[in-house]
């Protein structure tokens, strides 16, 4: 168990820097819509010039 949890922990050290070069600050990204917790749509794009933090998360 230890060995597969170092082994996890180097493969995501290699490759943050390979996602961190993906977007910088001030890059356009594209618009997309997800539903938040109360069924509403909410779009990227409604969040323009604010600093928002996405946070990807699923049960299971």
């Amino acid at each position: 168990m230890k060995k597969l949890l170092l082994t996890l922990i180097l493969i995501v050290a290699l490759a943050l820097p390979v996602f961190a070069q993906l977007y910088q600050v001030g890059d356009t990204v594209a618009d997309f819509t997800l539903r938040n917790a109360d069924n509403v749509p909410v779009s990227l794009y409604g969040f323009t010039n604010k600093i928002i933090m996405e946070l990807f998360w699923t049960p299971g």
